[in-house]
């Protein structure tokens, strides 16, 4: 079910761990972000693109708006925020470009959930996981505030907003694999994460 909501993914982090840039990594010979904003852009009207001045790729099927980084701003926190300022919906999804086994479920839950608060987090991991989380536009002036303190950490955001967490349990129960938030920081990550798409692909074939 699509939502009148802004998908936003970020995709401007250094990648200095990975190599290289994350967001260029092939998985099963496409990349991450195309990974990434495919279900994206079936849940939400529009997709921005927050890419802290990297080059625009070329999508095919997908028409995403791509934004920069508040001049002199860097880290999430600052993706965030040129994200939320471009979004034309009151309600932003926010993901990370390489976290390719995003449950539509789970985020078209966490859409529902923000109406009556500032943001709707997963809990999970061993924590939450404010990269994978909706926000409301009403959260824009508290992260341009804190940019303008120097902040880059979106830890630094959420004790400042109201957050409706979901359980780990609420989040199995619409992503049984537990694979909604896993990232990639490393070479042995990426190569965890094409484990577990051949598996996921192998499963299907025999279904």
């Amino acid at each position: 079910m699509r939502h009148a909501a802004t998908g936003i993914v970020l995709a401007g982090g250094a990648s200095r761990r990975m190599g290289q840039d994350k967001a260029l990594l092939e998985l099963d010979g496409r990349p991450l972000l195309h990974r990434v904003v495919e279900p994206v852009s079936r849940l939400c009207d529009e997709v921005v693109i927050a890419a802290a001045g990297k080059p625009v790729q070329h999508l095919p099927g997908l028409s995403p708006i791509w934004v920069c980084d508040p001049p002199g701003a860097a880290g999430p926190l600052a993706g965030l925020s040129a994200g939320l300022s471009a979004a034309s919906h009151p309600t932003a999804m926010v993901v990370a470009c390489d976290m390719p086994f995003l449950s539509e479920r789970l985020l078209g839950h966490l859409l529902d959930l923000v109406e009556d608060c500032d943001a709707a987090v997963p809990l999970a991991g061993g924590g939450s996981q404010p990269l994978h989380a909706v926000y409301s536009l009403r959260c824009l002036p508290t992260v341009k505030a804190l940019l303008r303190l120097g902040a880059r950490s979106m830890g630094d955001l959420l004790p400042r907003l109201r957050v409706k967490y979901l359980s780990e349990s609420s989040c199995r129960e619409l992503d049984p694999e537990g694979l909604s938030w896993f990232n990639m920081n490393t070479a042995d990550d990426f190569r965890l994460a094409r484990y577990h798409w051949a598996y996921r692909q192998n499963r299907v074939a025999a279904a």
